[in-house]
């Protein structure tokens, strides 16, 4: 797996500069395939495009005062393409605008991104689903607003897991195809400048960049990356759900789980014994910054006829920095699907401590047919209560209660506070989980 630095290089300022001269140099090869060009004009062209010649800072520096980089840019293509060739010099940028070459460039940068978080997720489903296999039956303290609950199959809940960053991937990937297309409409959306070759030259600048051709230029219409982002959002959202469950089992009162450990990971510099959650708390800090990048790109949609007035303009960042997060968090959680430490006896301590209170639901449940719901739970709550004052397990005050031993034999009652059988249809929904492509 590469680095979480390594990855993000494809947002950066170098890729984007890169991804803007690929669409440059394959907008030449268009223009040749449709007959408007000479293919030696398009070489030429292309031989320009070399990215060694143009420094990334300064066409950003000089964009900001121009109000894209790419006009800097093709001033300084046109500029390396004449000693080559004047006539090609002449069709650098031919039949484009600024936005058509930028919205490209982004659809390609993201493109390439997706790849690298596609391979995280696929670890991640992967780790995941082999854990929750090997726990397929391992007891866990369920918890409901924080408080105990019935015991669960840890199993499935790491099932449930593998399964959200299943679903996102095939979300993002779904949204992907439909979003990440070309963009080519010239001034205005209608290519113009070309003619009727416009649609020809669209067709053949799609597949020089191996990229869909939308029905028309969507320029003033951002709901195809929007709609991306968003699908983003709800895997970061999915990402900080598990970072959430597991640094709540890390917790050391409970320490039923532990992150991988390495060198100079989760330590603390005042408190030598800690083992602090770092690989959670990276995710759910990309977690927290990601509703406000979703929700400016959503802001932006709103944009002027044929050409967005800040609205667009504002997209790049937001749309950097939640690829960015995506990639840092679902590279943190890879390190710890690979690695996540299990104590399943600690688990079984903590269901044991709570004195077996914990199935009153599935005692009451029994009763509930003789004696009525509301007169089951209330006997039920009085037997809780006694377990807890007494500091004796539930089992232990229920085969004293004369009412209860009416009722209920004594294999009803193993069966009550067996804790196999407790699990319920872990098994069943646990097969579900992990068996079904969009589960």
């Amino acid at each position: 797996m590469s680095s979480t630095n390594e990855q993000s290089d494809a947002l950066s300022s170098e890729q984007r500069l890169k991804a803007i001269l690929k669409v440059e140099a394959a907008l030449a090869g268009a223009l040749a395939k449709s007959g408007i060009i000479s293919q030696e004009q398009a070489i030429a062209i292309t031989e320009a495009c070399r990215t060694g010649l143009f420094n990334a800072q300064e066409l950003e520096s000089q964009g900001a005062i121009a109000g894209t980089p790419v006009i800097p840019l093709v001033k300084a293509l046109v500029s390396q393409t004449h000693p080559l060739s004047e006539s090609a010099s002449h069709f650098v940028h031919f039949g484009a605008t600024s936005q058509d070459i930028l919205d490209t460039a982004t659809v390609l940068q993201l493109r390439e991104v997706l790849q690298s978080i596609y391979q995280n997720l696929s670890q991640i489903d992967s780790e995941f689903t082999s854990l929750a296999v090997l726990h397929e039956r391992t007891p866990l303290l369920g918890r409901t607003l924080l408080q105990a609950g019935p015991p669960i199959s840890f199993g499935l809940k790491v099932a449930g897991w593998a399964a959200a960053i299943r679903r996102g991937k095939i979300r993002i990937e779904e949204t992907a195809q439909q979003s990440l297309c070309l963009q080519f409409g010239g001034a205005v959306g209608n290519l113009s400048s070309l003619s009727s070759k416009g649609p020809e030259v669209s067709q053949n600048l799609a597949d020089e960049l191996d990229l869909p051709l939308a029905d028309a230029p969507w320029h003033t219409h951002r709901d195809r990356l929007v709609n991306l982002a968003s699908s983003v959002g709800i895997l970061m959202g999915s990402l900080a759900k598990i970072a959430r469950d597991i640094s709540l089992h890390m917790q050391g009162e409970i320490g039923e789980l532990r992150e991988p450990s390495k060198p100079g990971n989760g330590g603390s510099s005042a408190m030598p014994h800690k083992r602090n959650p770092v690989g959670c708390m990276h995710i759910l800090a990309a977690a927290n910054r990601t509703p406000a990048l979703v929700s400016s790109l959503l802001s932006g949609m709103p944009q002027e006829h044929e050409r967005g007035l800040g609205g667009w303009q504002s997209e790049w960042p937001s749309l950097k920095e939640l690829f960015s997060t995506a990639l840092e968090a679902s590279s943190a959680m890879t390190e710890i699907a690979e690695g996540l430490e299990v104590d399943a006896g600690r688990m079984r301590t903590n269901l044991d401590a709570t004195q077996e209170v914990v199935f009153s639901e599935r005692l009451s449940g029994a009763l509930l047919p003789k004696l009525g719901r509301v007169e089951a739970q209330d006997l039920v709550e009085i037997l809780v209560n006694q377990s807890i004052d007494q500091n004796r397990t539930l089992s232990q005050v229920v085969a004293e209660n004369t009412v209860v031993q009416s009722i209920l034999d004594t294999d009803a009652l193993v069966t009550v506070f067996d804790i196999q059988q407790a699990l319920g249809s872990s098994s069943v929904f646990m097969e579900r989980l992990l068996n079904k492509e969009d589960s």
